[in-house]
């Protein structure tokens, strides 16, 4: 679908399951195309069971065992999260100036969005200072990591919907301990991951006008 954002349109595609390096090459991709030719893109996707590094991993590890999960060194800022079939990725690749955001506002958008559309679900969500996310009363819901690349972002936000939160415990997430985590299934049974990206997409252009 395309949806129309003033003289200028975003692109968003739920595009299902990929692996987490051919995602980041379509990002590479379309980072091309909003860099030539000034187009704004969502893609909405899940990946296979993988753990990736943020910048702030380089040369160190929060692995407390070893896996059988594969290891990605990532662009994205942050420490080591991990990512599996069932949870919601949202990449918007998107001109920071075309949209009249810096970074800081940017990350209050994709989290404003999410909690706006987890609360249509009967989610209410909160964010910690500490960690940039989104919480339930059992735990994270959301993770944000972004990469802004000549003021282009690339990465972006992902949602537990329906995923196997054991994995989260095989890793020292976001730098805490045993963080508790959550997923929307456990509030709300039938939500599928198109339909929340369906959600997000709509609900991510309106908070832009």
């Amino acid at each position: 679908k395309v949806i129309e954002l003033k003289p200028i349109h975003i692109e968003a595609s739920y595009i299902g399951t990929i692996e987490y390096q051919a995602a980041y090459q379509l990002q590479r991709n379309l980072w091309s195309l909003a860099k030539s030719k000034q187009q704004l893109s969502l893609i909405g996707l899940e990946h296979p069971a993988v753990m990736t590094l943020g910048r702030r991993m380089t040369g160190r590890f929060s692995i407390e065992q070893q896996q059988d999960i594969p290891i990605v060194q990532s662009t994205r800022g942050g420490l080591v999260t991990v990512h599996s079939e069932g949870q919601l990725v949202v990449y918007p690749i998107v001109d920071l100036k075309k949209i009249g955001l810096g970074v800081k506002d940017f990350v209050f958008l994709l989290l404003k969005t999410t909690q706006e559309v987890l609360s249509s679900y009967g989610l209410q969500t909160y964010t910690d200072d500490r960690n940039i996310g989104l919480y339930t009363e059992k735990g994270k819901i959301a993770f944000c990591g972004l990469e802004i690349k000549e003021g282009i972002s690339l990465h972006g936000i992902s949602i537990n919907i329906s995923n196997d939160l054991q994995l989260f415990s095989k890793i020292v997430s976001c730098g805490i301990s045993n963080l508790n985590t959550d997923r929307v299934i456990n509030h709300n049974p039938d939500v599928t991951l198109h339909e929340f990206f369906e959600r997000w997409s709509t609900q991510f252009i309106k908070n832009m006008n």
